[in-house]
């Protein structure tokens, strides 16, 4: 007879969990919000946005974001791995690019300050970066 509220706490326990995210709040408010490729206060063409959601990181594109010269989508859903210090690991759910041993890419995305992000990779040296993205407002 005890095993089922044992059984009980285990399950509210497990779906406290589930809707637990694995960013801290100051990792939260640096990232989201609207970034884009240009230094400019105001957004403009094909900005993008930053949300979380639970164990995801979702970037959403304005017109639309490229993972390469033929392929492109509007919105981008990584589920996040792990966080330390200075990054957070996430992986793209459908990510066609593959690293040097032919596994789908990990990336790091890294807040550089409150207003400047970059993308690096598992199987990168650990300073390299992609060119930084800067936080801007959409104007209406």
């Amino acid at each position: 007879m005890r095993i089922i509220p044992a059984f009980f706490v285990i399950l509210l326990l497990c779906s406290a969990c589930s809707s637990y995210s694995p960013i801290n709040q100051e990792m939260q408010t640096k990232l989201q919000g609207s970034w884009q490729s240009t230094n400019s206060p105001v957004c403009e063409a094909n900005f993008h946005t930053i949300t979380f959601n639970n164990k995801t990181l979702e970037i959403s594109y304005d017109e639309q974001g490229f993972i390469s010269e033929t392929e492109a989508r509007k919105t981008f859903v990584y589920t996040i791995l792990s966080t330390e210090k200075n990054l957070i690991r996430v992986q793209l759910e459908n990510e066609t690019r593959l690293d040097k041993k032919g596994n789908p890419v990990v990336w790091h995305l890294k807040p550089l300050r409150n207003d400047k992000y970059c993308w690096g990779r598992d199987d990168w040296p650990d300073l390299s970066c992609t060119a930084s993205r800067y936080k801007c407002t959409v104007s209406n």
